[in-house]
């Protein structure tokens, strides 16, 4: 690998991260005020109805995923990672701020969750493309010694998002504030946005994409397909799993333990916040245990604990006692840490780098948008339904046996590495 200074290394990580976290800080604010926009923006008849109607806008949301990833990809492939992560990061804000202005269902019927639905759609449609080229970014940046390491920085920036979404959400919906005060976390998105906006204009390209420049033809999500589509199915398989698991872990178990451990809304936002500063705290020494041991193993052992303990985590979560939901959402975290920390570079490495912003981009969205964006409602549906206060638990242990089955096809191929010598660039 080209030797660089660790002082721009530090500033390449800085930038691609601090986007990441933004953007997930606005994606997660709709998640974690379910509970209150169900009260705002739909009619109130039906207290059930109403938040199974805001996690069916929470789905809807990734309906324009994967177009975004097609698009963000295409950009990243033929014009630069550079250009895709500085485009998508202001075409973020934008959306995110106008909901904290949005009238609610009470001032203009039916028009407000309509409106709240289309900027929702707008959200998906860019932060679809935020967590995978970020992942892209600093994988191509890493060096072969621990290229589990950078890889893992996105999935703890992206955990930090949500803590601070989570944070910011709790003191939000404090009962002694006025309930308009939800306004604020959204609002707060147009000033990050123009702030990280303008320290990515300063990233620099990764080497790998670098050497591809005048190389190469336009490349698409058709070209991953035709040229390595199992390593597309590979991805699909192993995003299903952690769809389910991040959604139903971070975003359904607000709800759940409001509902069935009878916590308040705030309480219930503060112990996942707990639970995610874990993951995220967890993810980096896990990715360079991997980087010792190997990442797909580590990965396995994590998706075997999911498909082993997911029964008693949910009865903990709705035991009642908040010690008990504590120590429910830490164990879960601790498995998310240890399947999500090697993840980012086995995913990103099975594609070759002249199409990988778009194929494993349009992979995992694809994925994402399809399964992971319809958990919580599924979870909500189907507890609803069973009767059953652990249900979601067979949804995990589903997720465990799809994403084991993508790892096991993975042994049977390499990941790509890259080798650059004398300005010359091959994979290995």
């Amino acid at each position: 690998m080209i030797k660089k200074n660790n002082q721009q290394i530090y500033k390449q990580i800085a930038a691609a991260t601090s986007g990441t976290i933004f953007q997930w800080y606005d994606f997660s604010l709709f998640g974690y005020l379910t509970p209150v926009l169900a009260t705002l923006f739909f009619p109130q008849s039906n207290n059930t109805a109403g938040i199974l109607y805001t996690f069916g806008l929470f789905a809807v949301s990734f309906l324009l995923a994967p177009i975004g990833a097609m698009l963000f990809g295409y950009i990243g492939d033929n014009f630069g990672r550079k250009k895709a992560l500085t485009l998508s990061i202001i075409l973020m804000a934008i959306p995110t701020a106008m909901i904290g202005l949005l009238p609610t269902y009470a001032q203009i019927g039916i028009l407000a969750p309509v409106l709240l639905t289309f900027l929702r759609i707008m959200q998906g449609l860019v932060a679809s493309a935020e967590f995978t080229g970020s992942a892209i970014f600093l994988v191509e940046h890493s060096s072969e010694k621990r290229p589990y390491f950078l890889g893992s920085l996105t999935s703890s920036a992206y955990s930090i998002g949500l803590i601070i979404g989570s944070l910011v959400s709790a003191i939000a919906t404090l009962h002694f504030l006025p309930i308009s005060i939800w306004r604020i976390p959204f609002l707060i998105a147009i000033v990050g946005g123009i702030l990280i906006y303008n320290v990515r204009k300063n990233l620099i390209e990764t080497p790998e994409y670098s050497h591809l420049k005048g190389k190469k033809n336009k490349t698409t999500f058709l070209t991953a397909i035709k040229k390595s589509p199992k390593s597309v199915f590979i991805t699909i398989l192993i995003a299903w799993f952690v769809g389910i698991i991040t959604f139903g872990s971070y975003v359904y178990s607000i709800t759940y333990i409001t509902q069935y451990s009878n916590i308040s809304l705030s309480t219930a936002i503060v112990i996942v916040s707990i639970a995610i500063l874990l993951d995220a705290l967890l993810e980096p020494p896990i990715a360079l245990l991997a980087d010792k041991f190997g990442g797909k193993i580590i990965s396995i052992c994590g998706m075997f604990g999911f498909a082993i303990f997911s029964t008693l985590i949910f009865k903990l979560l709705s035991s009642g006692d908040v010690i008990l939901v504590m120590v429910g959402m830490c164990c879960c975290s601790c498995l998310i840490a240890l399947t999500y920390a090697p993840l980012n570079t086995i995913l990103v490495r099975l594609f070759p780098p002249e199409y990988r912003y778009s194929g494993f981009g349009v992979s995992f969205n694809l994925s994402i948008a399809i399964f992971g964006g319809t958990t919580p409602l599924f979870l909500a549906w189907l507890t609803y339904q069973m009767k059953l206060i652990t249900a979601p638990a067979i949804y995990y242990m589903f997720g465990s046996i799809i994403g084991l089955l993508g790892m096991t096809m993975i042994k049977e191929m390499k990941c790509t590495k890259i080798k650059i010598e004398n300005q010359k660039i091959s994979y290995v």
